[in-house]
Formats: structure tokens, C-alpha cells, sequence
């Protein structure tokens, strides 16, 4: 049960994480959201799909691409001039974590 909850998390911050990129390229012209967002968006919904056969191997990779996506979004979701795009991914994270931590106990 918390396993599927776990999987179901990832992806969809693995969607979030896609679109945000999608996001970025359309309103500001940056490649480096595109590109950042994408790669990992794939790893994210890639890793929940892999969790399907292989549970301990997609959280594990869920997991890092979530601490390196909380790591990126801290500053500007906590910072000065913070901002709630931050604050959702650094959330949405800790939620991939706290589910995959549970479904790995």
C-alpha cells in the first residue's frame, strides 16, 4: 500500500517537475529549465516506473533526483524574494522522500 503510494508520489513530481521545465522554456526562452525539468521529470516517472518490478531500485533513484531537486529549489523557496514555484517543488520532494522512506522501512 505505501509502496504504491510512494510510486504514485514520484510520478506525479516526476510530471510536476516536466512541466515546471516546460514552463520555464515557454515564458522565459531558458534551455537550462527545459533541459533540467525534462531530465528530471524522465529519471522521476522512469524511477516510479521501475518501482513497479524493481521497488527498492526506483525509490533509491527517487530519491536522489528529489534531494538534488530540494537542494536547487531551498534558496529560492526560503531565500529572500522567495517564491511559491520554490516552495511546491522543495514540498512535493520532501513528500517523495518521506513515501519512499516509509515504503523502504
Amino acid at each position: 500500500m505505501i509502496q504504491t503510494l510512494a510510486l504514485v508520489v514520484t510520478a506525479g513530481y516526476g510530471i510536476l517537475s516536466l512541466a515546471g521545465g516546460i514552463m520555464g522554456f515557454v515564458k522565459a526562452g531558458s534551455r537550462a529549465s527545459l533541459i533540467a525539468g525534462g531530465a528530471s521529470g524522465v529519471l522521476l516517472i522512469g524511477s516510479a516506473l521501475l518501482g513497479a518490478s524493481q521497488p527498492v531500485v526506483g525509490l533509491v533513484v527517487a530519491s536522489v533526483v528529489s534531494v538534488a531537486l530540494i537542494a536547487r529549489f531551498a534558496k529560492s523557496a526560503f531565500g529572500a524574494g522567495a517564491k511559491p514555484v520554490g516552495r511546491v517543488m522543495v514540498f512535493a520532494g520532501l513528500a517523495v522522500l518521506v513515501t519512499a522512506g516509509l515504503a523502504l522501512v
